[in-house]
Order: structure tokens, then C-alpha cells, then sequence
């Protein structure tokens, strides 16, 4: 076997491996984000995960609390204005909650935040519980890219040494 059609047997690969790890992703385990203030008169904004990761996908918030609490979620560039300048422009927002579920989805993979406002006037426990679910069309696309690429120049490679060189007379 040629070195180049090794290496294109081999980009393929990689696309396929690609798509299968892809579609393993399809549920995730939860994610548990435990926290609170563990004082009266405690800082009321906390970030939680500044640059976390979010997959464009579904994503179902589990929220529970000993208080009412409300919770924010930022993409980079609003987590970036609040560390800044204390701006807040949530991308979705959950107010006065106890106990809360919500199914989202997120559109564009990037960093995002977490923003949760607790009463200052009470100690506050608080858990978030982020589950994902879905395909990641994007991750899907471009494996199916990768993969299409390998087999087409592949095919191409083969259609040249099958090729027969013309009859000299």
C-alpha cells in the first residue's frame, strides 16, 4: 500500500472516530455545581465556572436552593463586561427560585458563566445541576467533512492506478 493512500485510509479514520466519540456525547453526565455564602452579609454576585465550556446542544438547569436565589447564564463576552463593570447582560435568567427546572439550548459552542445572585441577608446554599443532552451537529458536520474528504481522494488514488496506460502501436 502506497504511503500517500495510508495517509488518507488514516484521515478517514480519524473523521469516523470523530463521529462515533460524537455520538457517545450524545447525554452526558450531570454536572453539579455546589455553592453558597457561608455568611450573613456575604458578596451577593459570585461567577461560578468563568470559562465554562457549553456545547451548542440542549441543556436541562436542576436548581435548588434554601432561599430564593437568582441565577444567570453569561456568554463570554457578558461574563467579561460583569467582571469588568458589574454590567449584566445574561443570555437566560432564572428569578426568584427555590426549586427550578429548565430545558435550554445553547446555539454557538463557546465559554460561558454562571452568575448567581444570593440574598445578603441570610447564609444561602445552593446547587445547580447542569445535564446535556443532544447532538452536536457542529462536531457531526464536520466528521461527516473530514470523512468525506478522505474517501474522495481515496477514490481518486485509486481511479490513477487503475488507470491503464494507453496501447503504444
Amino acid at each position: 500500500m502506497k504511503r500517500s493512500t495510508r495517509l488518507i485510509i488514516v484521515i478517514f479514520l480519524i473523521g469516523l472516530s470523530l463521529l462515533i466519540a460524537t455520538l457517545m456525547r450524545t447525554n452526558s453526565t450531570p454536572t453539579v455545581l455546589s455553592f453558597g455564602n457561608e455568611e450573613e452579609g456575604a458578596t451577593s454576585g459570585w461567577v461560578m465556572y468563568p470559562d465554562f465550556l457549553m456545547f451548542p446542544r440542549d441543556y436541562r438547569v436542576d436548581i435548588r436552593a434554601n432561599n430564593t436565589v437568582d441565577v444567570y447564564v453569561l456568554d463570554q463576552v457578558a461574563a467579561e463586561q460583569w467582571n469588568a463593570s458589574g454590567t449584566l447582560n445574561a443570555m437566560r435568567s432564572y428569578k426568584a427560585i427555590e426549586q427550578g427546572v429548565f430545558n435550554e439550548h445553547v446555539d454557538i459552542r463557546g465559554g460561558y458563566a454562571i452568575l448567581v445572585y444570593m440574598p445578603t441577608d441570610s447564609v444561602t446554599a445552593i446547587k445547580v445541576t447542569l445535564t446535556f443532552s443532544g447532538i452536536e451537529k457542529d462536531l457531526v458536520a464536520f466528521s461527516l467533512i473530514i470523512m468525506a474528504a478522505g474517501l474522495v481522494v481515496l477514490n481518486i488514488l485509486v481511479a490513477r492506478k487503475n488507470k491503464k496506460p494507453p496501447n503504444p502501436k
